[in-house]
């Protein structure tokens, strides 16, 4: 029993089942018609996808590694140009071949990420912790002060980060590399999660990190959907699909194969999919 086991590692009771109230979903923050995307060696690795995300819910995407999920985020993410299809933002133009857009500008519209893999994507490693809270950000008024950076107030902004998510050490002249994979996640999602977004988009949020980190993500995500923000949680790991999200997208080939909603779900259901 996974539960008990984590109990047994750290000596109290873990939630990797999230107690969360049901979910009130307003306007869609996202909408995406028919998406294809094609890799630079002409593979389609996402193919005719159509979903939407709207504001005060999470929606998981489900699939073995490899299906088309990680494109279909950094598409969203502004780091992949469609070839095929629209992304339409709320309030906002319209994403598609021939007019894309970059992760620079859907921050300014709100749209954060948490790419799935922190150590290419997610930090400089070498970088001080207070420099990778603010990658994507460092533009911000309140970071600069005329043609210079701000440094006093970087430094208190990742205190206060590391103070709200518990990273550890909080030690924000710490190099990324030198803090555990769990601390390490923490601060990407500070960056992100303190930015305010109105759409998250999060990649393997506990991939390589301990149980209490686990706990803490956890709680983040669903506190951050109760206040209005859609999420969309890309997860290899089935339970946290299913603990996590109030209706799920299942991807296989590249194609989404099928949509539930949470209260439908359970293993041998997505698995079929699958």
């Amino acid at each position: 029993n996974p539960e008990e086991l984590a109990e047994l590692m750290v000596g109290r009771k873990v939630l990797l089942r999230v107690d969360k109230k049901p979910a009130r979903p307003g306007e869609p923050v996202i909408t995406v018609s028919n998406l294809t995307i094609r890799d630079a060696a002409g593979v389609n690795r996402v193919v005719d996808a159509s979903l939407e995300i709207r504001a005060g819910e999470i929606v998981g995407v489900a699939g073995v590694s490899g299906n088309g999920q990680s494109e279909l985020l950094e598409a969203l993410a502004g780091i992949r140009t469609p070839t095929e299809g629209v992304i339409q933002i709320a309030g906002g133009p319209e994403i598609t071949p021939g007019q894309p857009s970059n992760p620079k500008h859907l921050r300014e519209r709100g749209i954060a990420h948490v790419p799935e893999d922190r150590h290419r994507m997610g930090l400089v490693m070498p970088f001080e912790a207070r420099e990778s809270s603010i990658l994507g950000y460092h533009d911000a008024a309140k970071f600069n002060t005329g043609p210079l950076m701000n440094a006093g107030s970087i430094l208190d902004d990742c205190v206060g980060k590391m103070k709200n998510f518990d990273v550890r050490p909080g030690d924000p002249n710490l190099k990324s590399a030198n803090f555990s994979g769990g601390n390490q996640q923490k601060i990407v999602l500070a960056r992100e999660i303190e930015a305010k977004p109105h759409l998250l988009l999060v990649g393997q949020p506990t991939r390589g990190v301990d149980i209490g980190a686990i706990e803490f993500i956890h709680a983040s995500l669903i506190e951050m959907r109760d206040a209005g923000a859609g999420v969309l949680l890309v997860s290899v790991e089935l339970d946290e699909i299913l603990s996590l999200a109030d209706r799920i997208i299942v991807m296989s080939a590249g194609r989404i194969v099928g949509t539930l909603d949470a209260a439908e779900a359970d293993e041998r259901t997505i698995g079929l999919l699958m």
